[in-house]
């Protein structure tokens, strides 16, 4: 630890160190000193590999190309498009829901000012009909 004389230190009432921090602490900066370093070796090394790296991993492992990708959407996103599907449908299934809806709002214009249960009644009725067999005499 560094010698420092104590009637140098300056304080706040609030005991906060006042403009040039701890006399005796870490300099200032040095904090990052490590982080700024990655970064910037980070930077210079995918400046000169990064794209034929991404490249010949597509090529060479795609699983784990598509992993890096989807680990680099951010969570809330993630989040938002799942909570959007009701029912916790996968997007296959809403896809066919959605193809349904619109089935009924093309065979019944007015569908949305029908009570719910009058607009099932016509589905119920045109998909039994649909698989109704016919009966020769």
């Amino acid at each position: 630890m560094k010698e420092y004389d104590e009637s140098a230190v300056k304080r706040a009432p609030d005991g906060k160190w006042l403009s040039g921090g701890n006399p005796a602490g870490r300099p200032v900066g040095s904090r990052n000193k490590f982080a700024d370093n990655f970064f910037a070796d980070l930077s210079a090394t995918w400046a000169a590999h990064g794209k034929t790296a991404m490249e010949k991993t597509a090529q060479e492992e795609p699983a784990k190309f598509v992993a890096i990708c989807a680990s680099l959407i951010p969570k809330d996103v993630q989040l938002s498009l799942t909570a959007r599907l009701p029912g916790g449908l996968d997007p296959d299934d809403w896809q066919i829901a959605l193809a349904v809806f619109q089935a009924v709002r093309d065979a019944l214009p007015d569908a949305s000012k029908r009570p719910p249960g009058e607009v099932m009644a016509f589905v119920l009725e045109a998909i039994r009909a649909h698989d109704a067999k016919l009966v020769e005499g």
